[in-house]
């Protein structure tokens, strides 16, 4: 999903956006600079999303549960610094996304996350 230019001034998605969408492979959110909260389930079973990049989610401070579960295909998340405001993350997010490598700090940007969610990633991997 490449054109969804038309969320350009969101500020906050409510739960369950594009839950379920299986053959999704790509989602251009480099749109969502202006985006503050995001409900639970943010693209949750998007089995063949592919990568995921984190550039504009500078504002987020919370990822709640099911954000980015169950996207079995998932194996590449760039610019992980974009979530260097998140203080808050459920213990559920990126669960099940069983081709994603371990988040940890070899992956570029990791300095710059928050304790509390490096602790989320830690169990995760």
């Amino acid at each position: 999903i490449s054109n969804i230019s038309g969320l350009r001034n969101v500020r906050s998605i409510g739960d369950s956006f594009l839950e379920s969408c299986f053959s999704v492979v790509f989602v251009d959110l480099s749109i969502f600079t202006s985006v503050e909260s995001i409900g639970s389930s943010f693209l949750r079973e998007c089995w063949m999303l592919g990568s995921v990049d984190f550039c504009a989610f500078e504002k987020i401070t919370c990822l709640d549960n099911r954000f980015l579960s169950g996207c079995y295909c998932l194996k590449t998340i760039s610019n992980i610094s974009g979530l260097r405001n998140v203080v808050d993350a459920s213990s559920t997010i990126l669960y099940g996304c069983t081709s994603l490598s371990p988040i940890d700090a070899s992956v570029p940007g990791y300095e710059c996350l928050s304790e509390e969610l490096k602790v989320v990633l830690k169990k995760r991997n």
